[in-house]
Formats: structure tokens, sequence, C-alpha cells
């Protein structure tokens, strides 16, 4: 029977205390990075000057990420590292050498960087990027952010080909997708992948995403089961003829099939929405301009009563009074002379809610058939499409 020798045996004993020792400075040293993130501004902007405060932002970024390498070089197995690491990457230095004329009025455009060090990040970044994802110990999370994020830039260089007229194949993606969704359905970040994916690709390819939500009604993932269910509903509403009727806040009765052979624009929106109210100006100017020739505006008023389940049937209804006039008096004052629907009901709008509405503005434009050819139809966009559909 062999023993240990004295100093083997001392030695043996002491390695678990050097675990445990190793183990406690990483736990000081990871506190010690919490901490430094969640240092304070010595003051707003508009407090210290915007010069100064962006001086401050780049001087604690560059502290991050010193404190994130230095625990990344320090402790290259715990699993910590990544978290340090990645987060100093999707919030890096601005890396200011100067300032430009006009900082306060310019902000961040007026930054002159150090391109030497911007370069010398990159590189960096790109290289711990690759050991992640090559890693065996990474979080789920932070492996699908970091695939995610090559597999979004590839699709928007195919969609931006599309839009030059290039050659473009969105084919490409389905596999990674299917690959992505089976090795990550269970992390519920998944479920807004499928959504952002499918709903890019549904604008730039039509009727192209309705499969890829079929074959989604079998996931592991029952919130993606669900999503997938609601937009499949959403397809079929919107792959044919758009049926709608309702009486407006002036008392007409509005339908759909009236408006056939019109390109017909249904903009949802509410008077608290600051993009809708920015981009009224561009939707009066095409009614103004294309009216007479075939174009026709219906708003589906999401405007929010606050109605309170507390509330009695008589408050409930005094607080829906103000809300409708608060919908008419801006229609009024900034001349919106097409139809509104108004119910009150904020979110929960029957029509919004029909048709998926998640956030606002959202704005069908519909073909003279009653068909959906846009669920984004703003800016430029809006009257180019108009002038198309109408021959002009």
């Amino acid at each position: 029977m062999k023993f240990f020798t004295p100093l083997l045996f001392s030695f043996v004993l002491l390695l678990p205390l050097r675990g445990q020792a190793a183990a406690a400075s990483a736990d000081t040293d990871y506190a010690a990075f919490e901490a430094l993130g969640k240092t304070p501004a010595p003051g707003s902007p508009k407090e210290i000057g915007l010069e100064k405060y962006l001086l401050w932002l780049d001087g604690h970024r560059q502290a991050m990420k010193s404190a994130a390498f230095a625990f990344y070089e320090a402790h290259p197995t715990d699993p910590r590292r990544w978290n340090a690491v990645m987060a100093s990457i999707k919030a890096p230095p601005l890396f200011i050498k100067t300032f430009g004329p006009d900082v306060e009025t310019k902000g961040t455009s007026a930054i002159i960087t150090d391109e030497t060090a911007v370069a010398d990040w990159k590189k960096q970044s790109v290289a711990v990027n690759q050991a992640m994802q090559a890693s065996s110990d990474a979080p789920p999370a932070l492996r699908e952010e970091a695939e995610w994020a090559d597999f979004a830039k590839d699709f928007r260089a195919t969609s931006s080909a599309k839009d030059k007229g290039e050659p473009y194949d969105y084919s490409v993606f389905r596999a990674r997708f299917d690959a992505h969704v089976a090795k990550y359905a269970l992390l519920d970040v998944i479920v807004i992948r499928a959504t952002d994916y499918l709903g890019a690709l549904e604008r730039n390819l039509p009727g192209a995403s309705m499969e890829v939500w079929q074959h989604l009604l079998q996931a592991p993932n029952t919130a993606l089961q669900a999503k997938a269910a609601e937009r499949l509903n959403f397809l079929g509403l919107t792959s044919k003829p758009l049926e709608m009727t309702f009486t407006a806040v002036d008392g007409q009765a509005v339908d759909l099939k009236n408006l056939r052979g019109k390109v017909v624009l249904i903009d949802f929106w509410a008077t608290w929405c600051g993009p809708c109210v920015a981009e009224l100006p561009n939707v009066k100017a095409v009614y103004a301009a294309y009216h007479d020739k075939g174009f026709e505006v219906i708003g589906i008023s999401l405007e929010n009563s606050q109605v309170s389940a507390k509330d009695t049937p008589e408050q409930a209804d005094a607080k829906r009074a103000k809300a409708k006039k608060v919908l008419t008096d801006f229609t009024a004052k900034n001349q919106m002379p097409w139809p509104q629907y108004f119910d009150g009901k904020f979110w929960k709008n029957e029509i919004s809610t029909k048709y998926d509405i998640k956030s606002i503005p959202a704005m069908f434009l519909l073909d003279q058939n009653g068909k959906i050819v846009s669920t984004n139809a703003r800016g430029e966009k809006l009257e180019s499409e108009v002038k198309r559909l109408l021959k002009l």
C-alpha cells in the first residue's frame, strides 16, 4: 500500500483551499465589475453639459472594458467572463479623440474618434465573440444573441441587395432559422426572433412566412406555438381582400367593400402617439395629392379612455366621451377629413386586436382589390406605393 509523502500530502490538502481562494477572488472581481457598471454619472447632459457627459461616458465605458477583459484574463474558466466581455462589446467606448464644433447641438456626431483605437477594438471584439461562440461554457442566451446578430446582419445585406435591384436569395435563411429555433427553442427570446425575422421576410416577400409559421405550430416552445397560431390567423385574414365595417365618430357608415377600385390606407394611430402625429403631415400631403385620383384614408384610433375596472358605468361612459372629444378636436384642428373608428379600448381596440397590431403607427395599404400590399406604408414609401398602385 502506498502512502502520501508529507510534502505531497500537504499539497493535496492545499488544493481545495486554493480552489476556494480562486473562487472567492473571482466572486470579488465580478462583484467589483458589476458595481462599476452601476456607477452613476456626475449629472445629466443638461446639468453638466453634453461635452462633459460624453467624456464621462467614454471614460466609464473604457473602465468597464478594462475591468471586463481583466476578469476575462484572470479567470479563464469562470463562465461569467463571457457576461463581462459581451456587456462591454454591446456598450463599447466612444473612443473620443477630440470634438468638432457645436458639441451641444450636434451631439455624438461632433465626436472625432480615435480610428486606430476603434480598429483595434473591432479586432478584439470579433476575436472574443468568436471565442465565446466556440466555447463550451458560454451562457446559452449570450451564444444565441451573438449567433442571431450574424443572422440578422446577413439578412439585412440580402434585403439591401433586393432594394438596389441586385441578385438576392432569401431561401438560404430557412435552414439557418430552423437550426436556430431547434437549438434555442426553450429561450423566451426565440419568440421575438421569429416575429422579427418572419415579419421582415413577409414585408420583402409577401406570403413567404406562412409556411414557416405553419411549421412553428409544432415548436417545443409553447409561447412560440401560440405566436405561430396568432400570426397564421393574421396572415389568413390579410391573404384575401380585407373586410371591415364600422360607424365612424362622425356617424358615417364605413364598409371597405364600398371602396373596392380605390387605393386605401388604413392608419392605426392615436393622438398620444408621437410618431403617429409626426407622420400626419405626410399622410395629409399624399391624401391631398391623390384623393381625387382614387386614394382614400381610414383612421383606426387607439385612444386611451383610461377606463378602470373600478369605474361605474357612468364614469366609464364619461371617460370614453372625453377621449372621443380629444380625438374629434384633434382631427378637426389638423384638418383630417377621413373617417375615424373609435371604441375607447386603447390597445384592446377591437379592430387593431383583430389584426394583431402591437405598435403604432401601423399603416396597411390596400390595392384596388382590397388586398394588403404593405403593412408599413410610411414616409416616402407611402407616396411611391400609392402612385404605383394608381399607375401614375
